[in-house]
């Protein structure tokens, strides 16, 4: 199901008045679907039962990008961590309680964030984790998360194989305890391929970074736009490394091949370097539609290069849409506080602080096995809408795209119009056909 917010419904959301009503669901269970495997033995760490009252702060570790070339992502999940700590202590804490949010740098780097997120558990005794930004970090995280037996909440990293149980795919690392509240990457590209089902464009390219998170983004675009009948050509294909300074030879390769439109997965700098350069080399007279599957991830407009107004992008949170008052209020207090409207990042980092507190009051108690079972399934309503965990733990969200505008109001860009897609588990899994690509929800 595809719904469009019009022009005028989109001009309505973007006043700062408050509307509309949201409401927290209690949590229901779901069957345990994989057995937790160790290297041998269950590995005790003084963080698993966590403790299950007392008068010390609830303690939660997030680990995300916080130097280098994607700290952006980092920052602006601090914004939304934060406002969900100071809501969240201001008005009586969790069960009387104070939240008390550790933060690690990531480093972007695998084996930088196991040690973080073991330092975490083992040292500072966190009650739960959440965060990543990497879907390569994620997919190394994943396992430990149900080594250490202690909950995982992914906010912001897409790939489907962390929440894809072991054995569905030679990838796959799901288990009980990584959940993911945020959309994963066959939700973005269901609503990629969905959009270019009504493009003017037959011949598709793509240039996305060289690891794990460009190739699948390009393989379920190809198999999505198979399963839902889109007449696609797929031609040249680039992906230059991270952190890369100097795109023009990748560039300059996708415009040779002349294609109708193309698919981009680039980010974080990456994405405003990128951009940069093609304006510099004529990309956008040349080509008539470039969709960016992670777009509007960033602040684009008020740092480093932003979106072409008239292309295509998603994001995994819009700050208009839905009209509701979670929306919002979550929407104003965050540009009333940073001068600037809350990325994805910062929402989904905003949530999962929130989702922590009604595990933890639901269940009476910080015990990790007892967070993992509210989790479990649990029906959740937040900025982004109603959502339901899935049985794989992936939140049913939409899978949201428009085209790229400015809003002089709020300085920024903005997707004007915005197409939301029905992404639940029977859409996406029809949607893929004869694919041997897991959903991942």
């Amino acid at each position: 199901m595809v719904s469009s917010s019009s022009d005028e419904e989109n001009n309505r959301n973007r006043t700062r008045d408050i509307g509309g009503n949201s409401e927290s669901r209690s949590p229901v269970g779901r069957r345990r679907f994989l057995q937790v495997a160790g290297a041998g033995a269950t590995v005790a760490v003084a963080g698993c039962s966590g403790g299950d009252g007392g008068d010390g702060p609830v303690r939660l570790g997030a680990t995300y990008i916080l130097s280098g070339f994607a700290s952006l992502y980092g920052e602006a999940a601090e914004r939304g961590l934060e406002m969900a700590q100071s809501e969240i202590n201001d008005d009586g804490g969790i069960d009387g309680r104070d939240v008390e949010v550790i933060v690690r740098d990531t480093e972007a780097s695998a084996d930088t964030a196991i040690q973080q997120m073991r330092s975490l558990v083992e040292e500072d005794d966190v009650h739960g984790l959440f965060g990543l930004d990497s879907s390569g970090v994620a997919q190394a995280v994943a396992p430990q998360a149900a080594q250490l037996q202690m909950p995982f909440m992914i906010t912001h990293a897409a790939t489907p194989f962390v929440t894809s149980p072991e054995g569905e795919h030679e990838d796959s690392v799901g288990n009980d305890y990584v959940f993911r509240d945020s959309n994963n990457l066959t939700q973005d590209i269901y609503g990629a391929a969905m959009t270019a089902a009504e493009l003017d464009a037959t011949e598709w390219a793509t240039i996305g970074p060289d690891y794990a998170f460009g190739y699948e983004t390009w393989d379920y675009f190809q198999d999505f736009c198979a399963g839902l009948g889109v007449d696609a050509e797929f031609t040249a294909e680039q992906f230059p490394p991270l952190a890369t300074g100097d795109y023009t030879p990748y560039i300059s390769s996708i415009l040779d091949a002349e294609p109708d439109a193309v698919l981009t997965p680039l980010w974080g700098a990456d994405l405003t370097t990128f951009i940069g350069q093609a304006e510099d080399a004529g990309w956008f007279d040349q080509i008539d539609h470039t969709l960016f599957s992670v777009g509007m991830g960033t602040d684009l407009a008020s740092d480093g290069n932003p979106l072409p107004e008239g292309e295509y992008a998603s994001t995994r949170y819009d700050p208009f849409v839905p009209d509701t008052e979670a929306n919002n209020t979550f929407r104003d207090a965050y540009y009333e506080e940073h001068e600037s409207l809350p990325t994805y990042n910062a929402e989904g980092a905003y949530r999962a602080v929130h989702l922590y507190k009604e595990a933890i009051e639901s269940a009476g108690s910080t015990d990790a096995d007892a967070l993992v079972e509210e989790f479990t399934g649990m029906e959740h309503s937040g900025p982004v809408g109603d959502y339901q965990f899935s049985e794989n733990n992936q939140a049913t969200v939409s899978s949201i795209w428009g085209t790229v505008s400015y809003d002089d109001e709020w300085e920024s860009n903005v997707l004007d119009p915005v197409n939301t897609y029905d992404a639940g588990p029977d859409e996406l899994s029809e949607a893929l056909g004869d694919s041997d690509l897991p959903a991942g929800i």
